[in-house]
């Protein structure tokens, strides 16, 4: 019995190649499922914080965007309700869980008051820093001013509550910037 002889192409070869078009299909599928999705997507996003606008500011009966400069990096839309009932101010900035991790939506109403907050997105620590998400953190911060006397920090958790803190210090001076 002969031994076959080796050859480097089938050896090496081959199984390079083969793996370069299982690569290239599986791409092109994941580009084709994010060319059809992307637009789902964005249309779920825009909802999602349209309602949310509704929700942190009740008394507006619909919203303009208001381009403004020098706003805060953290303020990445700023809306007017058209009856003038105050701001809504979405905010994405820095969270426990990094860059970028805590997205939210303030309402300020035209005396300068906060109407409502709302955590659209986070990455915090689970069953801790997530608190911030709840009725209890949150609803103490209606009715404040800029100040945010009386605030008080979750125990355990105050990485999350001053990115929160930080987050509503940035709607405020956005606030300042289009009331001027």
């Amino acid at each position: 019995m002969t031994k076959a002889k080796s050859n480097v192409m089938t050896d090496f070869g081959a199984p390079i190649i083969v793996l370069v078009l299982i690569c290239a299909v599986m791409s092109g599928l994941l580009a084709l499922t994010n060319g059809i999705t992307a637009p789902i997507i964005e249309e779920a996003e825009r909802k999602a914080a349209e309602e949310a606008r509704l929700e942190v500011l009740p008394a507006a009966d619909g919203f303009e965007k208001v381009e403004a400069e020098g706003l805060p990096a953290a303020v990445t839309e700023v809306y007017k309700a058209t009856n003038g009932a105050g701001y809504t101010f979405s905010i994405t900035t820095q969270g426990y869980g990094g860059k970028n991790t805590l997205k939210m939506t303030v309402g300020i109403d035209m005396d300068g008051k906060i109407t409502d907050t709302k955590v659209l997105s986070h990455s915090e620590t689970a069953g801790l820093g997530s608190k911030i998400t709840t009725d209890a953190f949150r609803s103490q911060f209606v009715g404040k001013d800029a100040s945010l006397e009386g605030v008080d920090n979750i125990s355990g958790a105050t990485f999350s509550s001053n990115y929160y803190r930080a987050a509503i210090a940035d709607a405020y001076a956005a606030f300042d910037l289009v009331t001027g």
